[in-house]
């Protein structure tokens, strides 16, 4: 019984702060609860952490320098007895299985690579025949890609492959914690589209 009363006192206790932080006080248990979870979280971070602000941002960026050189170890295990040589040649393939075409610099930047080797991803493809290229009508100094059958065969086959890497690659999170991390992913992704 004493915890009981312990945790109601700590449970008052909060209710005030709310009432401090906020301005007023919470409008149903439900706005209270996100309230403290999110305090709590904060605590369980800063007593966690004995990192300064820096130190977090480069162990932050090691991180997901890691995970991109995981998902090319997958991607590699994945594609050993393909036609398909590399990550990127799957990337080009499966971006060009969506549309009609892209400008091979449209398709280039989608995937933030330097010209040169964008260039080399898109000779290669077609090459083995899995696109083929043609005149932009709009701009006669531009080139455009499409996929093939043959391309969009081997795309089609690689799938199951494909969706075994992305499972690896989400580490058997449940699906709030993977809905909670893209939203995160998708706000550095934003940042560096908008200040590139």
């Amino acid at each position: 019984m004493n915890n009981s009363l312990n945790i109601i006192t700590e449970l008052i206790e909060l209710v005030k702060k709310f009432e401090n932080v906020k301005g007023q006080e919470p409008k149903d248990v439900k706005e209270f609860i996100i309230w403290l979870n999110q305090l709590l979280f904060e605590q369980y971070h800063a007593l966690e952490s004995s990192h300064d602000e820096n130190d977090i941002d480069m162990e932050l960026t090691f991180l997901l320098i890691m995970q991109s050189k995981h998902y090319k170890m997958y991607c590699k295990e994945a594609l050993i007895n393909t036609d398909i040589n590399s990550p990127d040649e799957y990337s080009f393939l499966y971006h060009l299985s969506l549309v009609d075409s892209f400008r091979k610099m449209e398709l280039i930047h989608i995937h933030l690579l330097e010209a040169p080797s964008g260039i080399e991803v898109i000779k290669r493809l077609l090459k083995k025949g899995f696109i083929e290229e043609f005149d932009d009508k709009e701009d006669k100094r531009a080139k455009r890609v499409r996929i093939t059958d043959k391309g969009r065969q081997e795309t089609d086959k690689l799938t199951p492959q494909m969706k075994e890497v992305y499972a690896k690659m989400a580490a058997e999170m449940t699906l709030k914690e993977k809905l909670h991390i893209l939203s995160f992913l998708k706000r550095l992704n934003d940042y560096h589209q908008n200040n590139n």
